[in-house]
């Protein structure tokens, strides 16, 4: 029996997360291979509406990789994969992240510096004169991009993941990017029905600095208004969180995609956000102008702190 290939993206998997298996297991399934799409928690609301709209099914839940033959997409440190990681046999990391990666066997390592995982998803199927881009893998490579870039509004989303776009949006038959990808961020956007768990770790990823442990959620945003009535709640929920998880420090990232801009809360054991970002924080929330992405412009001057550099 020829060996299944699991393909999975991070806990508490994003848009692009979610998408990026699918099209790739899609992908290697023309080229003769046993993969299958697998998630490693539950979707986000966001993701559920690109799934229906495309009517693709939701990818089963993996919870233990022991054993498992294993394709990393949209993540490689070890904190962001699902448990028993290292008792996996990892053949292939696809990523557009940092990188934070060990293993004991040469591997294809494929990372860029690009807005999503589905841009490189999507530039493999292109590449490729032997396999066949349908439009629903079309549409969800799209959505993935326009999610993870913020509709090209992020710090991270490049004028090749704008290219790429276009051309998905042509097979996909989706005639307007712009208005498909403010429909994606509504169905994102509300908090409604959320409590303040949910809000935190619905987007949360784990970061370590030597002995510093990080935990970090984002939510989009239209506004501030519902963060800013929950905020006393979120605040006393992040330091339950630390206090439980034993971070040092814990934060949410609320960032509004249309004033472009975010809000920090945070739970700190010392000073770390004064000293990264050279503000005075107020009541544990520090407002950050013009920042909106968590990979380029939140966990850079925290590594910087935390390296001494």
């Amino acid at each position: 029996m020829e060996e299944k290939i699991y393909i999975i993206g991070h806990k508490q998997p994003d848009t692009d997360s979610i998408c990026a298996p699918i099209a790739y297991a899609q992908y290697l399934k023309q080229k003769g291979e046993n993969a299958v799409a697998v998630k490693s928690g539950e979707i986000n609301p966001e993701t559920k509406y690109v799934l229906d709209y495309f009517e693709t099914e939701v990818p089963e839940t993996l919870t233990d990789a022991t054993k498992k033959t294993i394709i990393l997409l949209d993540h490689n440190e070890k904190t962001q994969s699902l448990d028993n990681i290292d008792k996996a046999k990892i053949i292939e990391v696809i990523d557009h992240h940092k990188i934070d990666f060990q293993c004991t066997n040469p591997i294809y390592f494929h990372n860029e510096p690009i807005g999503s995982t589905s841009t490189i998803i999507a530039k493999k199927y292109f590449n490729d004169k032997d396999v066949n881009l349908d439009k629903k893998t079309a549409g969800l490579l799209l959505s993935g991009i326009l999610s993870d870039t913020v509709i090209f509004k992020s710090p991270t989303s490049t004028s090749e993941d704008k290219e790429i776009a276009e051309k998905l949006a042509g097979i996909a038959e989706i005639k307007n990017i712009q208005d498909f990808g403010i429909e994606i961020k509504k169905s994102k956007a509300s908090l409604e029905g959320l409590t303040t768990e949910q809000i935190i770790l619905s987007d949360f990823k784990i970061f370590e600095f030597g002995k510093i442990r990080i935990g970090g959620g984002q939510v989009e945003v239209l506004g501030m208004d519902e963060i800013n009535e929950k905020k006393q709640e979120l605040l006393e929920k992040l330091k339950e969180i630390a206090q439980k998880e034993n971070y040092d420090l814990v934060m949410l990232i609320a960032t509004d995609i249309i004033k472009q801009d975010s809000l920090l809360l945070f739970f700190e054991k010392d000073n770390y956000i004064e000293k990264a970002f050279n503000k005075k924080p107020e009541n544990n929330t520090l407002y950050l102008e013009g920042v909106m992405s968590r990979k380029k412009q939140i966990i850079p001057p925290l590594a910087k702190l935390f390296s001494g550099n």
